[in-house]
């Protein structure tokens, strides 16, 4: 998570730049102002790969399951 002081729209609170399922946002933490955003390069915030590493399992392939059941 990435904090922006003082950067909201709306009432110029501290905004928090965060993922969830269905992609990055940024939120407001006092007033609650909420926006998805596209890409994270124009705020130039590059994730750390443990935050890649934690989207996916490792050793987990995306493509074609395979149950061993």
């Amino acid at each position: 998570m990435k904090w922006r002081l003082r950067s909201c729209p709306r009432c110029g609170g501290d905004i928090f730049i965060d993922k969830d399922l269905y992609g990055w946002y940024e939120k407001c933490l006092q007033c609650g102002y909420c926006c998805d955003l596209k890409g994270l390069d124009e705020f130039g915030y590059h994730p750390s790969r443990k935050d890649k590493e934690a989207v996916g399992a490792p050793g987990h392939e995306t493509g074609g399951e395979t149950n061993d059941y």
